[in-house]
């Protein structure tokens, strides 16, 4: 009961949030419009640039298992993160897409969750109109580097093998401190993922910029590609809270906020290229569901 509960209430707010931005008739004329005179170009190039992201999430993912001792076949690696991106698209938050890759990756590497786990967690540093987005997006993220620099610390002083044998998840917390020390020791690797990682969030973020340059009229007004860049982080980072069912709704809403009021996209435009943009990574999750129904083939080899 709690379980529908929970999905009761994401479904709702995913509901309203997509009423709020799309209920307006002149909206939905103006978006039709849009659409009429969409640039299929440019639609193509943001498929390219997702499939960018893809690609170099599953080699960043495959850095970060080898630092922990995991290998996986390439094929597998990349199996994994496109299934995962599917369960991604309409779980809450996109957690769903990475509790599924730690299920596949625990079935694979079995005596090292802990670092899998890890895995997961550096890979997911992806890290308006309102002071307030920005606000809940900076104690969203701040409140997850301040525990990770915790354990960090504890683990470089020793402090975690002094915790009490009977303090609960001691071994979770002293395994992940140990996990964290093996980055510490590849200082130069680390540094390669970071750069894997900005170069895929620019171009995570640029297929947002084509879904936008997608929709613009022929004498309207877009984003451009630094009003892009500057709303995305927070963005991402409110939608990561799980409160709608693949963000979607709160996605819209966020963009027809900051791009409609700071960047002077009309708003309707501004809340579709979300919508679009989610439709490109869409497209993508849909191979990501082949590989599923075909993961015993693939994934268990």
């Amino acid at each position: 009961m709690k379980r529908i509960g929970i999905l009761s209430l994401q479904v709702l707010v995913t509901g309203i949030g997509l009423w709020y931005v799309f209920h307006d008739p002149q909206r939905r004329a103006q978006i039709a419009d849009a659409l009429r005179h969409a640039s299929i170009s440019w639609v193509i190039l943001g498929l390219v640039c997702y499939s960018a992201v893809e690609m170099l999430a599953t080699v960043r993912w495959q850095i970060l298992l080898r630092l922990q001792g995991i290998r996986l076949g390439w094929l597998q690696a990349g199996g994994i993160v496109m299934i995962g991106l599917f369960f991604s698209l309409f779980l809450p938050g996109g957690i769903g897409g990475d509790a599924m890759r730690l299920y596949f990756i625990f079935q694979l590497a079995p005596r090292r969750k802990i670092g899998a786990t890890l895995s997961i967690v550096s890979w997911l540093t992806r890290s308006g109109t309102s002071r307030h987005i920005a606000y809940l997006a900076f104690v969203l993220l701040g409140g997850s580097l301040a525990f990770v620099v915790l354990v960090f610390w504890l683990a470089s002083s020793s402090s975690l093998y002094r915790f009490p044998k009977a303090l609960p998840l001691r071994n979770v917390v002293v395994q992940s401190g140990e996990a964290l020390l093996r980055y510490r020791s590849h200082l130069g690797v680390m540094m390669l993922v970071f750069l894997i990682t900005i170069v895929a969030h620019l171009a995570y973020y640029t297929n947002y910029y084509c879904a936008g340059e997608a929709l613009r009229m022929s004498k309207g007004h877009a984003a451009s590609l630094a009003d892009i860049l500057s709303i995305m982080p927070l963005v991402d980072t409110i939608i990561s809270v799980p409160i709608s069912i693949g963000g979607l709704g709160v996605r819209e809403t966020l963009f027809q906020e900051l791009l409609g009021n700071l960047a002077y996209v009309p708003p309707a435009l501004a809340a579709f290229a979300a919508s679009l943009g989610y439709a490109i990574q869409v497209f993508w999750g849909l191979v990501g569901a082949a590989i599923f129904l075909a993961s015993q083939k693939f994934i268990h080899r």
